[in-house]
């Protein structure tokens, strides 16, 4: 394959429409959270579940297919990640409950996976010069593209079409992209460029204390980043704000911050970065768990967004300058241990500590009035309404977190009538906000932690004679083996 037949500013560009496509797909799933909990009567947990496989699904993708892109190629991983993305929104639009909904999430994610797992290399062997810079740019496009998803979501909402149109919304970009490579010639990574085999990029996953170090690091950055801004969009709507237009301005926030992400870089090391940024992120997430305002919340949500604008590809870019020889492998297995976290754990348990919530902000008169309307009616539709009803109208203390909030959900869907509807409705928001806003700040822990770890990052450069000199020797290691 002749250099000369390659196209950097195609290929970047082509790389950037995919990762729009890649978070459309997020701001689309995030948008939808609220009316798959209305019409389908999943609680938390469940659009926890269904929103971390839209996560971890995408970790196993990377990790499988990040070492493929020089054996099976790179066009071709991208003509699979098309066909994923086309056969997940497929089954969002005919999804007929939580399964098919979960399956369709899986399915967005491992396309998602092969989009990461292909960029993140062809970028860093693009322009080896510019690495850190260069993920910036073309990851100010995840950012970016949940601005113009998001924008698109909150206009469909405007003109009251079925959440169905938000899904369908990603065919756009993801047609895009593949249009855009279609026949594109790709280089071998820079790893297979410089004769490493795919064995010696094992070896130097396995060798490298600092690769091991940093994907540790990153799952919990990138909890810090993807948790909340799942679920921020559902909780804020309950709250009666438009939380789709929050999750853009944090995102467009983010976006302008890694446009210029190569200023602040030439300025200043990525760890003295990682460090400053992550304390802003936990002063942020505090802030937004105490709000009880619209202007707190947005405030608090701004200085979340300058926080964590920048964070995830300046750490892909700490790893592929200080660990060259681990390759795309190493990126792959950066971006999979964090989507990990995030799917696993993260989301699904932000899900399960709003559901524990819910009921803390609620008058126990008023839900037991509730429960009493409904085992009013003479007919209700749902057996399992009555036994919620039950259960909360007989509770000795407090509200049963688990009953109460499936008691609220039927109702305000009309299972017990409008009358009980009507009742139930402004409680349930009250609860889902109060409770969503306080799972952030189980985060925030976390997000000082990890500041504290990259401050003691930055003295061990700094003894060792400053970052720059620890990536020329990491050059220097990897051209010598």
């Amino acid at each position: 394959m002749a250099d000369a037949a390659i196209r950097p500013a195609r290929l970047f560009f082509g790389s950037c429409t995919a990762i729009t496509a890649l978070a459309f797909t997020f701001a689309a799933l995030s948008a939808v959270m609220y009316q798959l909990k209305t019409e389908f009567l999943l609680d938390n947990a469940q659009v926890g579940l269904i929103g971390g496989a839209g996560l971890w699904g995408m970790a196993i993708s990377q990790i499988s297919f990040s070492s493929l892109c020089d054996l099976v190629g790179m066009r071709n991983l991208l003509r699979l990640a098309l066909v994923g993305h086309v056969a997940g929104v497929l089954l969002f639009v005919f999804a007929t409950g939580f399964e098919s909904l979960f399956a369709g999430a899986l399915v967005l994610a491992i396309a998602n996976g092969v989009i990461e797992a292909v960029c993140n290399p062809l970028t860093a062997t693009l322009f080896p010069d510019r690495k850190a810079g260069m993920l910036n740019r073309m990851h100010l496009w995840f950012p970016g593209g949940i601005v113009l998803g998001g924008l698109a979501c909150w206009g469909l909402d405007q003109v009251h079409a079925d959440w169905r149109a938000k899904m369908l919304i990603v065919l756009i970009p993801a047609l895009a992209y593949g249009v855009v490579f279609l026949r594109e010639r790709f280089p071998p990574t820079e790893a297979a460029a410089a004769g490493h085999k795919l064995s010696d990029a094992f070896k130097a996953v396995a060798t490298s204390p600092l690769l091991w170090m940093f994907l540790a690091l990153m799952s919990i950055t990138m909890s810090l980043e993807l948790g909340p801004n799942r679920w921020i969009p559902a909780v804020l709507q309950a709250g009666g704000l438009p939380g789709i237009l929050v999750l853009v301005m944090i995102n467009g926030v983010m976006a302008i911050t890694r446009a210029n992400a190569h200023a602040i870089l030439a300025r200043v090391s990525p760890p003295v970065v990682l460090m400053i940024s992550t304390l802003v992120v936990g002063l942020g997430l505090l802030s937004l768990s105490y709000s009880t305002t619209s202007v707190q919340t947005v405030i608090s949500a701004l200085v979340f967004a300058i926080g964590i604008a920048i964070v995830w590809p300046t750490m892909m870019g700490f790893v592929a300058e200080r660990t060259p020889r681990t390759g795309a492998l190493g990126l792959g297995l950066m971006a999979a241990a964090g989507s990990l976290a995030v799917g696993i754990v993260t989301t699904p348990l932000l899900g399960e500590i709003a559901d524990k919530h819910l009921p803390d902000a609620l008058a126990q008169s008023s839900v037991v009035a509730v429960a009493n309307e409904v085992l009013a009616v003479q007919a209700p539709k749902s057996p399992q309404l009555v036994r919620d009803a039950q259960t909360v109208a007989m509770a000795p203390g407090a509200l049963p977190a688990a009953a109460t909030g499936d008691l609220l959900r039927r109702a305000a869907a009309g299972e017990a009538g409008p009358a009980a509807a009507a009742k139930a409705q402004p409680l349930l928001d009250a609860g889902e906000n109060h409770s969503g806003l306080l799972s952030f700040r189980y985060l925030v822990p976390f997000a000082f932690g990890v500041c504290l770890i990259f401050g003691l990052v930055v003295l061990s450069d700094r003894r060792a004679g400053g970052y720059r000199a620890q990536v020329a020797k990491a050059r220097l290691a990897g051209a010598v083996e």
